[in-house]
């Protein structure tokens, strides 16, 4: 059993470009991050629009934080742009991204995700559509 959780249910996110000091250069530090429903992780749109699946994402994870197994329903391009980034397949096999590299997690891949730290993870992710988020349910016990 799945449980799918959608962009627009599950957290929502506004449109969060901070205002550009000079018209076109804008800092993370001045983005409106937004909770992403874990604690020491945020996320925020950084350009796009998430109705029509075209949003580019930052996702901010803490040192340490770790986001369960979980898949989306649309390919996802991503990279580190601070901290050390990593990916976890469904078989547990965990590589560490930092800058010098890149990821593609293809639909309804099961994978997960941690901040490896010292330093918080700040990733860039674009899906090919919209964003959601699938949770495999955890079997329910008998009586």
């Amino acid at each position: 059993m799945l449980k799918r959780i959608t962009a627009a249910l599950a957290l929502t996110a506004v449109a969060t470009l901070a205002q550009a000091q000079d018209g076109h250069v804008f800092k993370l530090d001045q983005v409106a991050w937004q909770p992403a429903g874990l604690k020491g992780a945020e996320m925020a749109v950084l350009w796009g629009d998430e109705a029509k699946g075209n949003a580019v994402w930052a996702f901010r994870l803490q040192p340490g934080v770790a986001i369960p197994p979980h898949l989306h329903t649309k390919d996802y391009w991503g990279f580190a742009i601070q901290g050390q980034w990593a990916h976890i397949d469904g078989h547990g096999h965990t590589v560490v991204t930092g800058q010098d590299a890149f990821v593609r997690i293809r639909a309804n891949e099961l994978h997960a995700d941690r901040c490896v730290g010292p330093q918080a993870c700040i990733n860039i992710i674009q899906f090919d559509g919209s964003r959601d988020i699938v949770f495999p349910e955890a079997p329910k016990k008998a009586p």
